[in-house]
């Protein structure tokens, strides 16, 4: 595969993964805003009718019974990495098997990979996870 068709397949990627997304917000309730114009450091701004966050889309990949990402952005050769602290408040990761959307605030983490875990480990080990249970999207609006 070329290089061009390997920009064109993470595009296209990045685009349903945005998509899911922006539906998996609205329908939980959120008001979506898309930032008008390129270069921005974050997808979407989303408003809970009381604090308006801004959001960085990812896709996450599985491994070893976590959902991974990774919490920064590369420039196009790789070799910078620059994290997202300050310039998002909340990542919200694609789950590709389920569909489910976890919304993990920015400050939580470094600018390193990150590992929710979505199974228990083999060892069972508790300390120290980040439970993707912990992360999920679910409705603002709960049934009284």
């Amino acid at each position: 595969m070329s290089g061009r068709g390997a920009t064109v397949q993470t595009r296209e990627k990045g685009n349903i993964t945005e998509a899911k997304i922006l539906a998996a917000l609205v329908d939980a309730g959120y008001l979506v805003s898309v930032p008008f114009g390129s270069g921005h450091k974050y997808d979407f701004i989303i408003d809970d009718l009381t604090n308006r966050y801004r959001v960085q889309c990812k896709t996450g990949r599985i491994r070893n019974g976590c959902l991974a990402f990774n919490s920064y952005s590369q420039s196009g050769n790789g070799s910078v990495r620059q994290s997202y602290y300050g310039l998002a408040d909340l990542f919200a990761v694609l789950n590709p098997q389920t569909g489910e959307v976890y919304l993990v605030p920015v400050a939580e983490f470094g600018s390193t990979g990150v590992n929710l875990r979505l199974i228990p480990t083999l060892n069972g080990q508790a300390q120290k996870i980040h439970w993707a249970v912990d992360y999920l999207l679910t409705s603002l609006y709960r049934a009284s």
